[in-house]
């Protein structure tokens, strides 16, 4: 998967909250992070 704010290589990570834990993408170069809440909430600004 290429990021999309630089093209760089996206890696799928398990990520750990306050209280929870969750899994996305993360880009090794610029550091992005994408994962289901975020992609969501990018899409109901758009509309």
């Amino acid at each position: 998967m290429k990021c999309h704010r630089c093209g760089g290589t996206m890696v799928f990570e398990k990520f750990y909250g306050v209280c929870d834990e969750f899994f996305g993408w993360r880009c090794i170069f610029c550091g992005e992070i994408v994962d289901q809440v975020i992609l969501e909430n990018r899409l109901e600004h758009h509309r």
